[in-house]
């Protein structure tokens, strides 16, 4: 399955800082495509889409929260992106995910962070700019929480958090700067003929973007200096192992093992 993107898809893409950042992760985890198959649940951009069916191989994109259509042992890679918090029961979902993959196969993980304490989040709710909120049965995952759902039939190799303060507050303004548009086109829609509108509303998207871009890359620079904090979001790769139940460590404070090294690959100490 290949698809070339339109140069205004290619154009959203270049001044788009998070979901440039989501697929250098996605490459660095799933590898090399080639005479593989792949599958991403979520709902994931079309610009994003695009970008991974360039990866190569052969790519099946899929919404479903219950059980997996598909045969078992059918694909190689597995990404979920922005999926996990609005599926019922998140262990047997991962289970269903356990038995498409091939044996050794690798699975990429890609939630929101859950941590105690944000700024962010209450505003894109207080602005009705929050993902589906009414819909989402968690707010996310901890390290350990993900690990926990994970860890029965997958070797977890890497965790990682990434978009701080000043990324989640630059892009808390973008969509709030998306959100007032979108209300305004709908409200003009009305007096406007023609059959472009599409177009129209994505060259828009894109001049918002592209005004944005820069200071995702100042607040990129300014998130080094709170380079001691836990991102909004989190990643993990994990491999396919056979099914086990088996126990996560816990320290002595009560933090799980994965909590305590969150941000770092298994056998490193090294920060993203």
């Amino acid at each position: 399955m290949e698809r070339n993107m339109s140069e205004l898809e290619q154009a959203l893409f270049s001044k788009s800082y998070l979901l440039k950042v989501r697929l250098r992760m996605i490459v660095e985890a799933v590898g090399s495509m080639e005479g593989r198959a792949g599958l991403c649940v979520g709902t994931v951009p079309a610009t994003l889409r695009a970008r991974l069916m360039a990866l190569g191989g052969d790519w099946t994109f899929s919404g479903e929260r219950a059980r997996l259509p598909y045969d078992s042992g059918a694909f190689d890679r597995v990404v979920i992106l922005d999926h996990l918090e609005w599926v019922d029961d998140d262990y047997a979902f991962i289970a269903d995910v356990h038995r498409v993959l091939k044996t050794a196969g690798i699975l990429y993980v890609d939630t929101e962070h859950l941590k105690r304490w944000t700024v962010w989040r209450p505003v894109r709710r207080l602005f009705g700019v929050e993902e589906r909120p009414a819909e989402r049965l968690r707010d996310g995952y901890t390290g350990g929480g993900l690990f926990d759902v994970l860890k029965d039939g997958f070797d977890v190799q890497e965790t990682r958090t990434y978009s701080r303060f000043f990324i989640e507050g630059t892009e808390t303004m973008s969509r709030l700067a998306v959100g007032a548009f979108l209300n305004a086109e709908r409200s003009d829609a009305a007096d406007r003929e023609g059959d472009d509108e599409a177009d129209v509303v994505s060259r828009r998207l894109y001049t918002i973007q592209a005004i944005a871009y820069p200071f995702f890359v100042i607040a990129n620079a300014l998130d080094w200096l709170v380079f001691y904090t836990r991102g909004y979001r989190l990643m993990a790769v994990a491999r396919r192992r056979l099914w086990k139940p088996r126990r996560a460590p816990v320290l002595k404070d009560g933090r799980s093992l994965v909590d305590a090294t969150l941000n770092t690959k298994i056998g490193t100490a090294a920060d993203f």
